[in-house]
């Protein structure tokens, strides 16, 4: 099947949108991909940070704190001033740790161009005697990198539960011995990988890159051979239209060579010159696809004479023909003698030296013309049919004609609602096989 440009428009367009769409749904997967292993070895390093963290023994160590919200007392007013002074202590403490957590991040993030914020804080401290949660808008934040937590992703949380009596004073936080002390504390360290964007595009736009170009490559290459074929189609149509005006030029001194030949007294050089002049005016009418409305019904005698004038014609080439003739309801001599003139005539340009004929007028008419020629290419069998058309000149630089001899051909198969199919034989040449409806 020939397909037009808007066809071809359309699947080009398809399958650039299926490829464009592959591509993304690549990158995708990929920065996807990236993402996680990014944020995989940043939280390597973040749990690092906060493993060397715990081994520092000073007053902000986790623990250490921990055990101070543990021996909070339960009584409202001594509980503010507790909270207050752990406030203190963890505050001051903060800013000694800020930059030891910034250094440790350094040393494990070296050579990773990793921008990490850290964060570890106490959210939760809930009284269990009182029903009562301490820390209900504010967080005690035990350490955190100077950069700041955005967008924080959670690496570690832990639940502290205390019921125990003191068993000695702590002058600081004010605790007597004896006292009953029950707390459930909740912390969490966070991190965040704040230039995870930028690491992700560093290493994916070479993709993005890559797939750009392909794409536009395409596209351009896909522009060009459209342009290409608009200026052939241009060519090819200015071709037509100057056959056709030769075509129609001719007709005038056809009539006026058909008026002269009935001054010509020799009966041989009549019938030759009058052979000529028809077989120019077939090939005329075929370039404008004339219908004979009027033209008789093909019978067995006339087909045997067409046959016999065929053989006589072309005396070089061997003919094998055979015929069944049961009736013929609808093809009209002129139109069998156009079939059978164009596709013998083709097949003696191409080199036949054997043509077989294999007539069957029945519930359908089969026509089938075969030859030893040298056939056709394969990739060309599609376009035979289309005007002036003409097979690869490199097969037979010695072929000449108007390429409209099979258009005319399958115009006449046409207009009876017809078949027909062409396909190289197996050992050398082609064969034609035309199947007409033998009803009105």
């Amino acid at each position: 099947m020939k397909l037009s440009k808007k066809h071809y428009t359309f699947i080009f367009s398809f399958a650039l949108i299926v490829l464009v769409s592959l591509q993304v749904y690549y990158i995708y997967n990929s920065y996807r991909l990236i993402e996680k292993d990014l944020k995989k070895e940043a939280q390597e390093i973040a749990m690092k940070v906060m493993n060397s963290m715990s081994k520092y023994e000073t007053d902000s160590n986790d623990d250490k704190i921990i055990d101070y919200f543990k021996k909070l007392n339960h009584d409202e007013k001594k509980q503010f001033d507790e909270l207050q002074i752990i406030r203190t202590k963890v505050d001051y403490n903060y800013k000694i740790y800020t930059p030891i957590v910034d250094s440790l991040l350094d040393v494990y993030s070296k050579g990773k161009d990793f921008q990490i914020a850290l964060r570890t804080d106490v959210y939760s401290v809930y009284d269990e005697l009182n029903h009562k949660e301490l820390l209900p808008n504010k967080n005690y934040v035990i350490y955190e990198t100077t950069n700041k937590i955005a967008t924080a992703t959670n690496i570690n949380q832990s639940i502290w539960s205390s019921d125990d009596i003191t068993n000695q004073t702590d002058s600081d936080l004010g605790i007597n011995k004896n006292e009953r002390h029950k707390y459930k504390i909740k912390g969490k360290t966070d991190y965040e990988l704040l230039n995870l964007r930028f690491l992700i595009l560093k290493k994916i736009i070479p993709l993005i890159i890559v797939s750009l170009l392909i794409v536009g490559l395409i596209v351009i290459l896909y522009w060009k051979s459209i342009q290409n074929l608009i200026r052939q189609e241009e060519q090819i149509n200015q071709l037509h239209l100057t056959i056709d005006s030769i075509a129609h030029e001719l007709n005038t001194p056809i009539t006026t060579m058909k008026f002269a030949l009935h001054q010509i007294q020799n009966k041989e050089t009549k019938e030759m010159i009058n052979r000529q002049i028809n077989r120019l005016e077939n090939t005329v009418d075929s370039i404008f696809v004339k219908k004979e409305e009027n033209s008789e019904l093909l019978d067995e005698v006339i087909l045997n004479e067409i046959i016999q004038k065929i053989q006589f014609q072309y005396p070089e080439v061997k003919f094998i023909h055979q015929n069944v003739f049961e009736k013929n309801n609808v093809l009209k001599t002129k139109d069998f003698q156009q079939i059978a003139q164009n596709l013998i005539e083709n097949s003696v340009k191409y080199g036949a030296s054997e043509i077989i004929f294999d007539f069957k007028f029945q519930k359908e008419i089969t026509l089938c013309f075969s030859d030893n020629g040298i056939g056709i290419p394969t990739n060309e069998l599609p376009f035979i049919f289309d005007k002036y058309y003409r097979v690869n000149r490199s097969i037979n630089q010695n072929v000449n004609g108007l390429g409209v001899g099979l258009y005319l051909v399958k115009n006449i198969i046409k207009r009876y609602f017809g078949t027909i199919d062409v396909q190289n034989n197996k050992r050398k040449g082609v064969q034609f096989i035309i199947v007409l409806p033998n009803e009105n």
